[in-house]
């Protein structure tokens, strides 16, 4: 009687062990190896991986090893995981943050495998109309265009521009060699020579040969969003020489608005007082509660319709970790705090018209005309 208890009762262990996995993992079996093993690659030690584990449980993945790679799975689990970690007393200060970091690493290394990352292009033909162009040309220097036409035989170009007389400059025959930016993928350059100019009182062209050699470089390296972000910046003063003292910054900060950022720079617009190479202190806020600080050089400068205005392209040179975390945070929108801006401007609009509302209900009841039918 003893041993039948004994094997009924371990029935009954097996049984609401396999019903308690089955809560836990749903109605599939969780991928405990695979899970893991990727975990392990990616850097996560086996508690951060059990951590990582539970997360995938509660938010119910069908493919739990998936949230190592896909930005939708991140996105959908990265808000509850740093809500636990910065609840969890149990972790020191340190210890948050680099698991913080950890993951929002692991969302930039998703990010980056998507496939829009990865469409380069070829040669000249590929390029689209509105295209900016930096045109370098031996003995002219450098100049901004934009490409106007595409076509079979040639690359139509608005004429060269920002040099004085440049309106005066022959580009027929020159070699030149040109530099743009593609969104989301990276710079390109090729060398080629001007076929024709096209002198034109309102709209001056240029005729480019297509090229088949596009070399790719500076492949972005870091996620970036247009912003409009109010800041402030101080020019930092770095004295030359060997024994010279200390960097100083400026006591007196200057107005700018941020117009992109991600995590290793930002444009920046402002007056025409910074100069290339200078290095600067930018201060703002990037939510109500989140204020950054951070030190940068500017590696490059553009003009704008403004010609009080300029777009100042500034690299960081030191940001801390936790500032670093809150701009990728706000990059991914992990919390919404983007979406939040602009409902808190909506929010704050229907609260005034119903408040101009109100008051116009009480005019009409305070009115003459209204009293003196209240009171007959």
């Amino acid at each position: 009687m003893g041993l039948i208890t004994i094997v009924a009762l371990a029935i009954l262990f097996i049984i609401v062990l396999v019903v308690v996995l089955r809560l836990r993992g749903g109605k599939q079996k969780f991928p405990i190896f695979e899970f893991y093993s990727r975990g392990r690659k990616e850097g996560f030690s086996f508690k951060e991986i059990g951590f990582l584990k539970r997360i995938a449980i509660q938010n119910k993945l069908e493919k739990p090893q998936a949230i190592y790679w896909s930005t939708r799975q991140l996105d959908r689990c990265l808000r509850p995981a740093i809500r636990k970690i910065n609840a969890d007393e149990s972790m020191s200060a340190a210890y948050k943050l680099q698991m913080t970091n950890k993951l929002l690493e692991l969302r930039k290394k998703a990010e980056f495998n998507l496939p829009k990352y990865h469409k380069r292009i070829r040669d000249t033909s590929a390029l689209l109309p509105r295209q900016k162009l930096i045109v370098r040309e031996q003995k002219y220097g450098t100049f901004v265009s934009w490409v106007i036409e595409n076509n079979r035989r040639y690359l139509v170009i608005t004429q060269p521009s920002g040099q004085k007389a440049s309106e005066a400059l022959r580009w027929t025959g020159r070699k030149v060699s040109v530099y743009f930016w593609r969104l989301e993928d990276a710079g390109y350059e090729f060398d080629s020579k001007v076929q024709e100019q096209i002198e034109h009182e309102e709209y001056p062209l240029l005729y480019l040969q297509h090229s088949q050699k596009l070399e790719r470089k500076q492949k972005r390296g870091s996620v970036r969003i247009e912003t409009r972000i109010n800041a402030k910046f101080f020019p930092v003063i770095v004295p030359a020489g060997e024994g010279a003292p200390k960097a100083v910054v400026s006591e007196r900060g200057h107005a700018a608005k941020l117009v992109d950022l991600s995590e290793s720079g930002c444009a920046m617009l402002a007056g025409r007082g910074l100069k290339k190479n200078m290095r600067v202190k930018v201060d703002f806020l990037l939510t109500d509660t989140k204020r950054i600080v951070v030190l940068g050089i500017v590696v490059n400068i553009s003009s704008t319709a403004d010609e009080r205005v300029m777009r100042y392209h500034i690299m960081f040179t030191k940001l801390g970790p936790k500032s670093r975390n809150n701009i990728l945070l706000y990059i991914y929108n992990i919390f919404g705090e983007r979406e939040e801006d602009d409902d808190q401007k909506k929010r704050k609009l229907k609260i005034q018209q119903q408040k101009g509302v109100d008051e116009l209900n009480e005019q009409k009841k305070a009115s003459p005309a209204n009293v003196k039918q209240q009171s007959t």
